[in-house]
């Protein structure tokens, strides 16, 4: 009887929607009457007018509830097994399609970070919950960006500890992974499910610019794009030029292997003046990652000098500490020099500050920094081209 009744053509519809919902443990169920001899008898059924092309949600445990109260007292699992041949398991305490959903979510991000060997990272949870609240990506669609975030972030630096040794341009790291050129550019759902665990990974919040995500993305290797950062090299291998991440690795440096590392312009421009063969790299103040992917190419043959001040101490240390190389010109010695040079041509020197920084490489150096006047590079310009055209 149940059969009888409930598989005319006018149920058709709700019962194809109610086993759906069954099946997803949705809560509710999306229901439109097809015409009016369907929106009358589902009215009758539910209790409440419908009307025919006009949509409504369903309430499942309504539904079930309805039809236990009629003639038959048959729940909603007894019709669908009867009409559909198949049994459809039902409860009255249905678990919300939300909570289905974010289980769901949270099984692929799992799967994914797992495959990329990264679940057991003390970010992994909080990015899980971060990306089920905010990401707005529906499982439908997760598992193909899901699994490519996780296997980018296992190429990243996500060690605040530890500073990027490679570099990669955002462009060359989203197509080695299948996302294409754009793949990773702002805006994008992949990008922001990858920034969310860097973020989480450096103790950030998650960047709400351009500037904190340019300064995120670098803090894990990865350069916005591999041609707006560049360094002013000389003689690497010929000639004066701007070297982006796309020239490297460069082909080779000088014979004796050795490579000059200075901080001011000034210095490339009057070597290159003088005639000078000895390759030559300026890092202009400041270590980008195009000067720190070639310099820790180039590694113990670097020779670096920089300015007698808190930025050119600071710079020397973290070329030093990439490199292994050496200072150039860098010693206590040294400084007393330009000292006595500024004095002989009277020079006016910038006062130097309280704190200097450290000089592990000549002690002595941070002693006659006591002087308390800042030496820039361009002071010693006479010494260094004599290093250089002696060579």
């Amino acid at each position: 009887m149940t059969l009888e009744l409930f598989g005319r053509p006018e149920y058709e519809v709700l019962w194809r929607q109610a086993r759906t919902a069954v099946a997803r443990g949705q809560v509710k169920l999306g229901y439109k009457p097809p015409d009016q001899i369907a929106a009358a008898a589902v009215s009758a059924l539910i209790g409440r007018p419908l009307t025919a092309g006009v949509g409504t949600t369903i309430p499942v445990a309504d539904l079930d509830a309805a039809l236990r109260a009629g003639e038959f007292h048959v729940g909603l699992d007894e019709v669908l097994a009867a009409v559909h041949g198949a049994p459809a398991e039902f409860s009255a305490v249905q678990p919300s399609v939300d909570a289905s959903r974010r289980e769901w979510v949270t099984e692929i991000l799992a799967d994914a970070l797992s495959s990329a060997g990264l679940i057991d990272r003390p970010w992994a949870t909080v990015w899980i919950d971060h990306v089920r609240r905010y990401a707005k990506i529906p499982p439908e669609r997760l598992h193909g960006p899901a699994h490519q975030a996780a296997a980018i972030l296992a190429t990243l630096t996500l060690d605040p500890r530890t500073p990027p040794a490679e570099w990669v341009s955002r462009t060359t790291l989203a197509s080695r992974h299948g996302a294409g050129p754009r793949g990773l550019d702002r805006g994008r759902k992949l990008a922001g499910l990858v920034l969310r665990a860097a973020a989480l990974a450096h103790g950030l919040d998650y960047p709400r610019g351009a500037h904190e995500e340019r300064t995120l993305w670098e803090r894990c290797g990865v350069a916005p794009d591999a041609v707006s950062a560049s360094v002013l090299c000389l003689n690497l291998p010929d000639g004066l030029r701007h070297v982006t991440l796309r020239d490297l690795p460069l082909d080779r440096v000088a014979k004796n292997g050795t490579v000059w590392v200075c901080e001011s312009p000034r210095v490339i421009e009057a070597a290159f003046e003088a005639g000078v063969r000895q390759p030559m790299v300026c890092l202009s103040g400041y270590l980008n990652p195009v000067a720190r992917q070639l310099l820790a190419h180039l590694g113990p043959a670097v020779r670096v000098h920089a300015d007698f001040d808190r930025t050119g101490l600071l710079l020397v240390r973290q070329v030093l500490d990439l490199t292994g190389g050496t200072p150039w010109r860098m010693s206590g010695d040294d400084y007393r020099s330009a000292l006595e040079q500024a004095r002989a041509e009277d020079i006016d020197l910038p006062p130097l500050g309280p704190d200097p920084g450290a000089a592990p490489w000549d002690p002595s150096l941070v002693e006659a920094l006591r002087a308390g006047w800042a030496v820039d590079e361009e002071m010693t310009l006479e010494s260094l081209l004599d290093d250089l055209t002696q060579l």
